[in-house]
């Protein structure tokens, strides 16, 4: 059955706080896809050029993280 929970105000805060900056983090990256085709234009590049880039980009972002992280 469903038990509701009993926050605190703290605790939902930090909830809020929490979901507000995933979705703006979120919105970072899906930015890019309204603007893809003025962004292909902008470089002089094909649009399918410009996803291959930023899906490259997006894919190796661990590989770094990892590689600088363990500098650091």
């Amino acid at each position: 059955m469903y038990t509701p929970l009993n926050w605190t105000t703290t605790q939902r805060h930090v909830a809020f706080a929490s979901f507000t900056s995933w979705m703006l983090d979120a919105f970072d990256f899906f930015i890019l896809v309204f603007v893809l085709s003025d962004l292909a234009e902008w470089f002089h590049a094909s649009v399918s050029d410009v996803s291959i880039a930023i899906m490259l980009t997006l894919a190796v972002r661990p590989l770094g993280a990892l590689l600088f992280g363990r500098m650091a």
